[in-house]
């Protein structure tokens, strides 16, 4: 049985959000209560949770820049995913967004499950609910470094956490 384990709580105002990024990637491990678990090359597959203005977007932009990716990030709401290059990795990046997936048929139509299973690729997935086992999948059976990022936005500032799955 898998389960998710917190691994750290970051609270940061926008201005800061570097700091988030920089948790993420691995560069500086304060943050985190365990050992990082995604090596150097960071994870394969960040899974965004929030409400509606949380600041998914507003972290994908930041991590896209921090990847260098030079073409423009925005939301796929409509079309689901966007497909970037990054200048220092042979695979490519998938921005998804599945908040108005209505079931995980859909995903499973549009070809989602094969833009997860394409190695190398990196991911980035706003609304995952809809789609949790594919990732929980990929996790557990493909060994897959996924993170969950849930974010509250605050009053002044935004909370991040970050979880991965760990076997109970």
């Amino acid at each position: 049985m898998t389960s998710f384990k917190t691994t750290a709580y970051i609270d940061t105002t926008e201005t800061q959000l570097q700091g988030v990024v920089d948790a993420i990637m691995g560069k500086d491990l304060s943050a985190w209560v365990c050992d990082y678990p995604f090596g150097t090359d960071g994870p394969e597959i960040i899974a965004l949770e929030g409400n509606l203005g949380a600041g998914k977007t507003t972290l994908t932009k930041a991590l896209c820049a921090a990847w260098g990716c030079e073409q423009d990030v925005s939301s796929p709401t409509f079309s689901l995913v966007n497909e970037h290059t990054l200048p220092n990795f042979n695979g490519k990046l998938y921005h998804h967004d599945w908040y108005r997936v209505k079931d995980a048929g859909e995903l499973y139509d549009a070809g989602i499950e094969e833009l997860l299973h394409e190695y190398p690729s990196k991911h980035l997935v706003e609304w995952p609910e809809i789609g949790e086992f594919f990732l929980r999948d990929l996790a557990e059976n493909y060994k897959a470094k996924v993170l969950w990022i849930n974010i509250e936005h605050k009053e002044n500032s935004r909370e991040y956490r970050l979880r991965i799955l760990s076997q109970a």
